[in-house]
């Protein structure tokens, strides 16, 4: 009696599920930082250039699947590079779980680093999608991600490409548009290193110089409690004032200001790497709302 044999066909689609299950897996963690916020900025370009709802639908569809390619060659990247670190930090991660080998992510890896320009081209913000890949090897095979200043400009200038692209996937970039992706990127660049305060034992261990350990625990959160204490002045003066003083703009004025004075206030009163996770998730979240407001603010 002969066993039966799962088709071509069905082997190929399980294979394909496979590997979108495992990308899910690499990248889902930073998922509020690519795939959510990028997303929304193409719904914005779309709504600003007045696309009809097939057309918007269609777009944000192939947006959102430039940035599932965006994140994950950060991820396997990053991953890569740091399995010994994520075994003290992030010891759920595909390469320390078995979930992956080290030699399936490189090959995965080359894989997405010719996929990730070439669906860039198609859509045409090549430019871009080659800057992202040039900081992602200043990051990871040029030392950019063991110093603090390098790890900030990385996730600054990354605001750039991310941003950039997600406008012209859809229409040319604008001033409005160039307002909004100046002022979030000089956002992370300064207060990035709050992603740092989780991880100060396994990079201690793997002696990366982070903010928190070149200049001290404590300055740094009073650096970023600082700046997230006046980011409501910034949020308000280059986000949400030129669009008008409709309702629904003050409502997420409100919600992004509050927002911020509420992680000013988490970074110095709650220490510890739980707190310090949940305050970078709220960054995250953060991020995200703001770029969700971008479609109604940017019409």
């Amino acid at each position: 009696m002969t066993t039966p044999t799962t088709s071509a066909p069905a082997a190929a689609l399980l294979t394909v599920w496979r590997e979108i299950r495992l990308s899910w897996l690499f990248i889902r963690v930073d998922r509020w930082t690519t795939i959510f916020p990028g997303t929304c900025f193409v719904a914005a370009a779309a709504v600003h250039a007045r696309l009809s709802p097939r057309e918007a639908a269609v777009t944000v569809a192939l947006g959102a699947v430039y940035f599932w390619l965006f994140i994950y060659e950060h991820t396997l990247a990053n991953q890569l590079v740091g399995v010994e670190e994520d075994r003290h930090n992030k010891p759920f991660r595909p390469l320390v779980t078995g979930e992956s080998t080290i030699r399936g992510a490189r090959l995965r890896l080359v894989a997405v680093r010719i996929a990730f320009p070439v669906y860039g081209y198609c859509l045409g913000v090549l430019k871009w999608a080659l800057m992202w890949q040039i900081l992602s090897l200043l990051q990871h095979e040029y030392g950019w991600g063991r110093h603090w200043v390098g790890r900030n400009l990385y996730a600054g200038i990354g605001v750039i490409a991310q941003l950039a692209a997600a406008w012209e996937i859809v229409t040319v970039l604008t001033p409005d548009a160039w307002r909004w992706i100046w002022t979030l990127t000089i956002t992370v660049t300064f207060l990035m290193s709050v992603q740092d305060l989780r991880d100060m034992h396994g990079d201690r261990v793997v002696r990366r110089s982070t903010m928190p350990l070149v200049f001290g625990e404590l300055p740094t959160r009073g650096f970023l409690c600082a700046g997230f204490a006046v980011g409501p002045v910034f949020i308000h003066s280059f986000l949400m004032a030129p669009a008008g003083a409709h309702w629904w703009l003050v409502a997420s004025d409100v919600l992004l200001c509050g927002l911020s004075l509420v992680l000013a206030a988490r970074v110095w009163l709650l220490r510890g790497p739980e707190h310090d996770q949940r305050s970078y998730r709220l960054v995250e979240q953060w991020y995200t709302f703001a770029l969700a407001a971008s479609i109604y603010t940017l019409r």
